[in-house]
């Protein structure tokens, strides 16, 4: 009996040490095994990624939401800043007939190679605003000459409606104080006494004055001269509207300063000569 729980003895312990010589040699794959037994599989780590992330933006998506729309108005408001011009001098056309973006600003150049740097930024720059609109007068006449045609007329009469009432505004509300418009909307300006008087303006009532406020553009020489002037109607009549008196809120001393810009350049532009030695194409006709 004390002999076989020898050989037992020595047999387990035999059993022992190739056990351990086992559990040395087993790999890390074979231990998870063994410990888990096959009941769970290995987790990847992305899905662990994913989760932490979803946390993240549950917890702190408002603040995110916030700062990245702080950021977007930091940007639009740096960008606007960095490519605001500030003009010299604004200018008003209103009328039935388009000017494009290319006669637009050839006629602005021809305004700054006449004009100062009238507040010192190191730039010149003129700005005109256009508005495109039709008087009822203007609607009817238009309707008339395409039927004339034989065409039918097509009219946004609520954008027309829109540009009026925007009009409106500008003429009496913003900074734009040089004003050429076509006949009908320069009289429903006059009307309301909205311009000044060439009268207190010049010493000499510039040549073609129409009335006491305004002169036909196209007879003036500035539009005689350059070609690119030629782009407004035929009736056009420019003007320097009052100053507004919305300046009281948007900043007096500032509003005054910017009109006398206008008022002098307005001058400028009536009292505009030909250069010397020109003689226009009307004269030489004439002389012949």
């Amino acid at each position: 009996m004390l002999f076989t729980n020898r050989i037992a003895l020595l047999t387990g312990e035999s059993h022992m040490d190739d056990k351990n010589l086992n559990n040395e040699n087993e790999s890390n794959e074979a231990k998870k095994l063994r410990v888990l037994g096959g009941g769970e599989e290995e987790h990847d780590e992305e899905p662990l990624k994913i989760d932490k992330l979803g946390n993240f933006w549950y917890h702190y998506r408002f603040r995110i939401i916030m700062i990245a729309a702080f950021a977007f108005i930091i940007g639009i408001a740096s960008w606007q800043f960095l490519t605001h011009q500030n003009p010299d001098i604004s200018l008003i056309y209103a009328g039935p007939e388009y000017i494009t973006a290319n006669q637009n600003k050839a006629f602005c150049e021809v305004l700054q190679g006449m004009m100062p740097d009238y507040n010192g930024d190191g730039k010149k720059y003129a700005q005109l605003n256009d508005m495109i609109f039709m008087s009822g007068d203007q609607m009817s006449d238009y309707i008339e000459s395409v039927a004339e045609e034989g065409e039918t007329a097509a009219v946004d009469k609520l954008t027309n409606k829109q540009t009026s009432e925007r009009f409106t505004y500008e003429i009496f509300g913003s900074e734009s104080s040089i004003c050429i418009l076509a006949e009908d909307q320069y009289q429903s300006v006059a009307s309301e006494s909205g311009f000044m008087p060439l009268s207190e303006i010049f010493d000499e009532i510039p040549e073609g004055a129409i009335d006491d406020y305004g002169v036909r553009f196209s007879e003036t020489k500035l539009c005689k001269f350059y070609d690119a002037a030629k782009i407004f109607p035929d009736d056009a009549v420019i003007a320097l509207r009052r100053l507004s008196t919305m300046s009281v809120f948007t900043g007096k001393k500032k509003a005054e300063k910017k009109y006398e810009y206008n008022l002098d350049f307005f001058k400028k532009m009536l009292t505009f000569d030909y250069p010397e030695g020109y003689v226009p194409p009307e004269d030489t006709a004439s002389a012949e």
